[in-house]
């Protein structure tokens, strides 16, 4: 019995040792298989014709050739760490069946750790493939700065053989990811074209005379004119990167008109200065800072256009009236805008309606020999049964004088009927020679100017009745509205050809003065025209094209380039008005909308 114990001993000792033998050898096998068997290696056999594919189509690889090379690229990764966790997973496996085997046999084993580490030290360098991307010796400098030494000189030598593979690739190919953007097309270098061709590319010219140009020019000028009409909006710009527009955006870097506008600006601060106005609410002649404000007449939109629009003179209270037969009252606050009353007159499709100069009452008139006179306060309403001793079958066409003692009805064959606005009668004719197509009253009220289709301005003396003075309207043709500042140092004239003459105070001592300024912006008849309250922006419109509408900066008789602009469309401007301080303009359309917009320049509504 001792023997076979003894034998046994023996056997079992024999086995483990055979045991442990068979272990080392397989894991030894195994780190040696894992060491001559890469993966990459498959994946890199798939480039090993890349060159020949390249010379053959003579361009950027086929397709699926780049899905290749990242693929390898992410697999290398992959390979690294999955590799690398198997592999210690495996020797934590191999000590610890070590380490209870010598436990009962009672002898020591030694934890190899470090021939572990070593193991995987060589495992984490095995090179990349060479046919995965081009990398710049930058990079590898980046990388020596953070390595020890030892490491340095092994990936140097690697950088240096990479790089020498990569300089015979570009021999015969360029790189595979410098791949040029689709939208470019080699063939625009080839390309001309004629500027004069078409009318729609003569605002691509720089010069009347210039004609032909390539197609790299002829691009970036399409993209230069799409970034003038569609500006970047501020929210798409980075905040470091937002500034303010200068003056030379605006006026396509023409430095002469930029040191015109400097000078212009200059002149208006000594006028304002010399008028007692406060430089700080003047406006530049270059931007006008304007707001879009949620619609006067939200509330309640008109049924129609708008034809007449006008401020409260003395409160944010605005009306709108228009051919629907209503007049509506709405409170301006730029928000909400909530509508106070409407009132409707059913024989009456209105065309024309004012506010007195105190606010109280409102005259409503249309195509009828009557009007009414809505008492707001009272909220009662009177109808006038006419004007005795006039055949004139409409009255849509009136002024209210500023002192609020006369009413003038514009007639037919040159007459001016001035009516008592207490009596609400007849005061008095006024006979022109010709027509009579335009009027309108002085600050003060004691003088009446009137135009006809002879182009000659009369200037009346309402006490007297009579003409004081007479001018004719240089290269006028057929004017159709006449507009006098609260200063009385402005007069303009708009035509039917939409010339607008604006004069001084000279001409009321001349019979053929010369206009300080032509404004020409305007192709079709003049409608409507208005100083605002401090006689810094004059109003033109007309309703015969959209978008009619400009804005005239005084004294320097520009008309400001930066609105209305395309991102601010207004339909056919039927009427407009100031409030009282031009904080803000309101604008009547045939949409029956009344816009309302904000002069940031003027602190008081």
């Amino acid at each position: 019995m001792p023997k076979q114990r003894k034998r046994a001993k023996k056997l079992n000792n024999n086995n483990a040792s055979a045991l442990l033998k068979k272990n080392e050898s397989n894991k030894n096998n195994n780190i040696e298989k894992d060491e001559r068997y890469n993966p990459l290696d498959a994946l890199a056999d798939k480039f090993i014709d890349l060159s020949e594919l390249r010379q053959k189509h003579r361009g950027s690889p086929p397709k699926g050739v780049l899905e290749l090379e990242l693929e390898a690229l992410v697999f290398e990764d992959l390979y690294k760490s999955e590799g690398g966790a198997r592999q210690n997973v495996r020797q934590k496996d191999n000590v610890s069946k070590q380490v209870e085997s010598s436990a009962k046999e009672g002898e020591e084993f030694e934890t190899p750790t470090e021939n572990a580490e070593n193991n995987l030290h060589a495992f984490d360098t095995v090179s990349p493939v060479p046919y995965s991307i081009d990398i710049s010796p930058e990079t590898y400098e980046n990388i020596n700065d953070n390595m020890n030494t030892e490491e340095n000189d092994h990936l140097v030598d690697d950088c240096n053989s990479k790089e020498s593979e990569m300089k015979n690739r570009k021999t015969n190919s360029e790189p595979i990811l410098e791949i040029d953007g689709g939208w470019q097309d080699s063939d625009d270098e080839n390309i001309t074209v004629s500027l004069k061709s078409k009318n729609r590319l003569k605002k691509l010219r720089t010069t009347e005379e210039e004609d032909i140009i390539s197609g790299d020019q002829y691009e970036k000028r399409l993209r230069n004119q799409f970034e003038k009409l569609h500006p970047t909006p501020n929210w798409a710009i980075v905040p470091s990167k937002r500034k303010r527009r200068t003056e030379s955006e605006i006026f396509d870097g023409d430095s002469s008109d930029i040191e015109k506008i400097d000078v212009l600006n200059k002149d208006i601060d000594e006028s304002l200065v010399k008028s007692g106005v406060n430089s700080r609410w003047k406006l530049k002649a270059n931007k006008l800072e304007i707001y879009r404000m949620q619609d006067a007449n939200r509330a309640a939109y008109s049924q129609c256009a708008i034809q007449s629009l006008k401020f409260h003179p003395n409160s944010q209270v605005i009306m709108t009236a228009g051919l629907d037969k209503t007049i509506r009252l709405f409170q301006v606050d730029g928000k909400k805008n909530p509508k106070i009353q409407s009132v409707i007159f059913n024989d009456l499709p209105i065309l024309r309606a004012e506010f007195n100069p105190s606010g109280s009452e409102i005259i409503i008139s249309g195509r009828r020999k009557y009007f009414y006179i809505y008492n707001i306060e009272a909220g009662s309403i009177d109808r006038s049964q006419g004007i005795f001793g006039t055949e004139d079958k409409t009255r849509e066409n009136f002024l209210i004088s500023p002192c609020g003692k006369y009413i003038v009805f514009i007639g037919s064959n040159g007459y001016l009927t001035l009516v008592s606005y207490q009596t609400k009668q007849q005061v008095a004719n006024l006979k022109m020679n010709g027509s009579a197509d335009a009027a309108a009253w002085s600050s003060d009220g004691k003088y009446l100017f009137s135009a006809g289709k002879d182009a000659t301005i009369y200037q009346w003396d309402v006490g007297a009745r009579k003409v004081v003075h007479c001018f004719a309207d240089e290269g006028g043709y057929k004017p159709k509205k006449i507009a006098v500042s609260r200063n009385n140092d402005y007069f303009a004239i708009g035509s039917h050809s939409g010339i607008v003459n604006i004069y001084d105070d000279s001409c009321l001592s001349s019979t053929n003065p010369k206009p300080m300024k032509s404004i020409m912006n305007l192709t079709t008849s003049v409608h409507d025209m208005k100083f605002n309250h401090d006689t810094q922006i004059l109003g033109i419109s007309s309703h015969s094209k959209r978008d009619q509408l400009k804005m005239v900066h005084l004294p320097s008789f520009n008309v400001f380039p930066n609105w209305p602009n395309i991102a601010n469309p207004l339909g056919y401007v039927q009427c407009f008005d100031f409030s009282p301080n031009s904080g803000y303009i309101t604008i009547g359309n045939e949409k029956g909308k009344a816009l309302l917009y904000r002069l940031l320049s003027y602190p008081n509504a």
